[in-house]
């Protein structure tokens, strides 16, 4: 895409929110549909909130399990270790 191009859908992109806006902001209907879709955008914000939490106590026992294997695999190796050198003499 050339330059212009970019700057004409920049503009156009714009000029529509700003329409949006303008209706949603300085209408009576736009203040109506704002009454409506603010419970929407409320209860959307919740779920996010929500999922958020979900996806952070997901790392959280990710991190857990790969500490578990990680302390398991020096366990494991120190064991071989011991073995190793207490049959060696």
């Amino acid at each position: 895409m050339n330059e212009s191009r970019a700057i004409t859908l920049g503009a156009m992109i714009g000029a529509a929110v700003g329409a949006a806006a303008g209706y949603l902001f300085f209408t009576e209907h736009g203040k109506g549909m704002r009454e409506r879709l603010e419970p929407a955008v409320e209860e959307l914000r919740t779920e996010f909130a929500r999922f958020q939490k979900t996806i952070e106590r997901l790392g959280a026992m990710a991190n857990d399990g790969i500490r578990a294997v990680n302390e398991f695999n020096e366990a494991r190796a120190q064991s071989s270790a011991f073995r190793d050198s207490s049959t060696s003499h």
